[in-house]
């Protein structure tokens, strides 16, 4: 049983989400640009977690959903594979890549300001953690330059989580850590409280890494990386490892409104979620690979509406091809007295008038 290419894009027309009718418009003060996929976007991230119990080790990152359409929520990010697209804020299991939250990020113009003197990856990490309901519990949130500061490492610890991550050079931190140059495999380790600040440079780099974190200790070890750093380069990749996944399986479909970009990017992070879960949980052997574990979900989707239609065939006998000359009228959408002419290659096998295979359905005899 197939599906006709141009019969899904015309069931493709009316996905919608809300009613479009109770949008604000864009003048209105309550307006949000990611109003049509809100409501998808907050019921997936409750399924995520209502279906998982993460390990101890967190990473967060942003993805991008790589499209070119017009909204106010287009970003620009050139370290990613497409540089333009829409921003979340992605909340994973460093080990697995299973994906706990997103959160959508709607531009400068529409993110509500923040409290003076609290940075932009502060506080994504905390809503976050909050939203997913991981806080006061000691998980360990891995985070790479852009969220990590001593004040995020000071807010995390007073609600009982730690964190690990690297450290950009302009943010506030201990002089010795700061303007540290030692020689390759060399480490400088500083110590503010509960609050570990490690300076490594690696033997193939030039510049120093910084490293702040409230789980590890200082441990010497002569031409050898730190346990903070092993640790960072272990577990810090939680999303991107989801992003791979997703990379391999998706069908990149084109499309002008960015709202179904949305929507079908949220699909396939559903089926790579329920992947891993699958994977980790299965008593099947062998293993299904990703791909049949795909097609099986469709077959199970699709089951109950396929064997209705094998059940009640409907009128697919009761059309063939035109053989007297090449086209009729279509007895169902054609309509020449008000110019809306419609011919057909096809007809109908009772009464032999002129019928398309899609108007099957409309026509009796």
């Amino acid at each position: 049983m197939t599906f006709a290419r141009n019969r899904f894009q015309n069931v493709l027309k009316f996905l919608h989400i809300v009613d479009c009718k109770k949008i604000p418009a864009r003048n209105n003060q309550n307006y949000n640009p990611a109003s049509r996929v809100k409501p998808l976007i907050d019921f997936v991230n409750r399924k995520f977690l209502y279906y998982y119990r993460p390990r101890r080790e967190l990473s967060v990152d942003e993805t991008l959903v790589g499209t070119k359409g017009k909204t106010a929520m287009l970003q620009y990010i050139p370290s990613k594979r497409s540089r333009f697209g829409i921003k979340f804020w992605v909340l994973a299991e460093a080990v697995t890549g299973y994906v706990l939250q997103m959160h959508i990020y709607l531009g400068k113009t529409f993110e509500p300001a923040l409290p003076a003197g609290t940075l932009q990856g502060t506080n994504v990490v905390i809503k976050l953690l909050q939203s997913a309901d991981l806080l006061d519990k000691w998980y360990h949130v891995f985070t790479d330059n852009f969220f990590s500061s001593l004040n995020l490492a000071r807010a995390l610890l007073v609600q009982r989580t730690h964190l690990t991550g690297t450290l950009r050079k302009n943010r506030p931190m201990p002089n010795m850590i700061k303007n540290a140059n030692r020689d390759p495999g060399q480490t400088t380790y500083a110590r503010q409280g509960n609050i570990l600040l490690c300076s490594f440079r690696d033997q193939n780099r030039r510049k120093q890494v910084k490293l702040v974190s409230t789980f590890y200790s200082a441990v010497r070890a002569m031409n050898a990386k730190p346990l903070i750093v092993n640790a960072y380069n272990n577990f810090m990749g939680g999303v991107d490892l989801s992003d791979q996944m997703m990379a391999f399986y998706n069908d990149h479909r084109k499309q002008t409104k960015v709202w179904k970009k949305i929507i079908l990017h949220m699909f396939h992070r559903i089926l790579l979620n329920s992947y891993i879960l699958y994977y980790q949980h299965t008593s099947h052997n062998p293993i299904l690979t990703r791909f049949e574990f795909v097609k099986q979900v469709i077959e199970g989707l699709t089951e109950e509406h396929l064997s209705n239609r094998q059940q009640n065939p409907g009128q697919q006998q009761k059309i063939r091809k035109v053989t007297e000359r090449k086209e009729k009228d279509c007895t169902v959408c054609s309509d020449r007295k008000n110019g809306r002419r419609r011919r057909a290659r096809t007809e109908c096998s009772c009464c032999a008038k002129g019928l398309h295979k899609l108007c099957v359905h409309r026509h009796e005899c």
